[in-house]
């Protein structure tokens, strides 16, 4: 079994006030469970759990997600992304080969929620409702990118080149998840880095 944990999307210093805070975070733990039926996902399973955001003005709105964001109001969204790649070996006529591959994805995303009293300003509602609209899309993103990387973590198992023993292929497909998984932590994070601008300009 291996795992990998990474948050990313960092504010730097600099960022206007109560904005010093991360833009979204994500945690990735890669499971190689290729026996052990018992931890067996198929699939992309999504779960989705919420913060409130409220406010009368962006004063308040702000001190909100300070207070109730993940990462102790360090990010705006977070989410948890396990893999759990799953495959099947065969043995024959002295090859050992693979011969299914599937990666089932459990995501939990932390999203905000607006929550403001119903006779909030208009502006304040707006501003609200924006930056849920435009976090939850950004998690999203994150979802679509693991879920790449899914796909690509089961065909290039199955192509791998038969071995004259089956460690010699656990050991083969053991590297490939470890690249592949920092291949996504990259992508992840170039992700942040392609959006940031538009998330500090949220608040």
């Amino acid at each position: 079994m291996g795992q990998v944990h990474a948050g990313v999307g960092k504010m730097p210093t600099g960022t206007k006030p109560g904005l010093r805070r991360a833009a979204s975070a994500f945690l990735i733990a890669v499971m190689v469970v290729p026996l052990l039926s018992g931890w067996k996902v198929t699939g992309t399973k999504v779960r989705h759990a919420y913060y409130p955001v409220s406010g009368r003005n962006h004063t308040e709105i702000v001190r909100s997600v300070r207070r109730f964001a993940p990462m102790s109001g360090r990010a705006y969204g977070l989410g948890i992304i396990d893999f759990y790649p799953d495959y099947d070996m065969r043995s024959k006529d002295g090859a050992c080969r693979i011969t299914r591959a599937d990666t089932g994805l459990s995501i939990t995303l932390k999203l905000p929620e607006w929550k403001g009293p119903k006779d909030a300003p208009r502006s304040a509602a707006r501003l609200g409702r924006h930056f849920e609209r435009v976090i939850r899309q950004h998690e999203l993103q994150h979802v679509k990118i693991a879920e790449r990387y899914a796909r690509k973590m089961s065909s290039d198992l199955k192509r791998l080149k038969p071995e004259s023993n089956c460690w010699a292929v656990r050991r083969k497909a053991y590297d490939l998840i470890k690249s592949l998984k920092k291949q996504h932590i990259d992508a992840q994070r170039a992700f942040d880095r392609r959006t940031l601008k538009q998330i500090r300009r949220l608040l």
